[in-house]
């Protein structure tokens, strides 16, 4: 799946090694992609686009039409945006903790990729 997204948000919007969920990242700004893993069933593991923020939940729109409020902790961000806007994303599951975590780009592309959260990694 794949949105539109301004050429500023790729600058900051894609998983690092200190931010890899929505609630990390200091700037949130609309048209930013998220992947869903927590919340309704039928969105899990599908690619939103974060619209605002109403308190402390994270309103996301999918393609379908669907707008919902998120947790920002259930909200993975991509490992790279392609020049044309298009979010990929790499998600693995800890096999310490089962907690569910984004490569970023280099450790998509590392030689080892990595296995563990970056919690559970030593």
């Amino acid at each position: 799946m794949s949105n539109h997204v301004p050429e500023d948000i790729v600058e900051y919007a894609v998983a690092t090694d200190a931010q890899r969920t929505f609630k990390d990242l200091k700037i949130r700004k609309p048209g930013q992609p998220v992947c869903a893993i927590g919340g309704v069933n039928d969105l899990q593991g599908k690619e939103g686009t974060f619209q605002f923020f109403n308190i402390r939940i994270a309103v996301v729109q999918f393609a379908e039409g669907k707008t919902l409020g998120y947790d920002p902790l259930d909200l993975l961000l991509p490992c790279e945006i392609h020049e044309d806007g298009e979010a990929y994303f790499e998600i693995r599951q800890c096999p310490s903790c089962g907690q569910i975590f984004p490569l970023t780009s280099e450790e998509f592309r590392a030689d080892v990729e990595r296995t563990e959260c970056p919690e559970c990694q030593p």
